[in-house]
């Protein structure tokens, strides 16, 4: 290999390392709503119960603050999540296609639609 090309293989080493390790995700653990009713049961989706935790794990290490995707769409917070509620919806129940280089379980998909449905409460 010639000098030029060696350097050139370990430049884009190093940036997949980069790139891979900027969008980590902690997709093992599944995230599923906290129930509120001491007795058991179902209970209602909520930002507060669920969603934010799942932001946070799944989506926050590409698109929070300073993050590679955070020229997209940043999430800062509930607020965030409720003005582009319908790009969201699109990207991560419809296509499908968020988070990428992981997903989203079944149980996490169908909670996450509840609360959109349900109006996001709080």
């Amino acid at each position: 290999m010639k000098k030029n090309q060696k350097f050139i293989y370990v430049a884009l080493v190093i940036v997949y390392i980069l790139l891979s390790n900027s969008c980590s995700k902690r997709q093992a653990d599944e995230i599923v709503p906290q129930t509120t009713n001491p007795g058991g049961g179902t209970s209602t989706v909520t930002y507060t119960n669920f969603t934010q935790a799942l932001i946070q794990t799944k989506c926050a290490g590409c698109h929070g603050a300073g993050r590679s995707a955070a020229s997209i769409w940043t999430f800062n917070g509930l607020a965030s999540i409720t003005s582009n509620e319908t790009r969201i919806r699109r990207v991560v129940l419809e296509t499908k296609s968020m988070p990428i280089g992981g997903s989203l379980t079944a149980a996490e998909l169908a909670s996450l639609k509840e609360w959109f449905d349900n109006k996001m409460p709080n």
